[in-house]
């Protein structure tokens, strides 16, 4: 019996568009011009999630 293949999860180059599609288990999530733009993005959203996680440890503490 054949395993059906896993759907396609990563980072890839679209070569008819010269473009990067973001892939989650067989889904488009987004596309960027380039890796540097996908690089970009994601330390923007590191960089939030990091300054959300300190206002919530702060928040956590000022109420004790």
């Amino acid at each position: 019996m054949a395993q059906e293949p896993e759907a396609r999860t990563g980072l890839f180059e679209q070569k008819t568009t010269n473009d990067y599609v973001v892939m989650w288990k067989g889904r488009e999530i987004c596309r960027y011009a380039s890796v540097r733009d996908f690089v970009d993005a994601h330390a923007e959203g590191l960089a939030a999630l990091e300054a959300n996680q300190a206002d919530l440890l702060e928040s956590y503490y000022r109420d004790l």
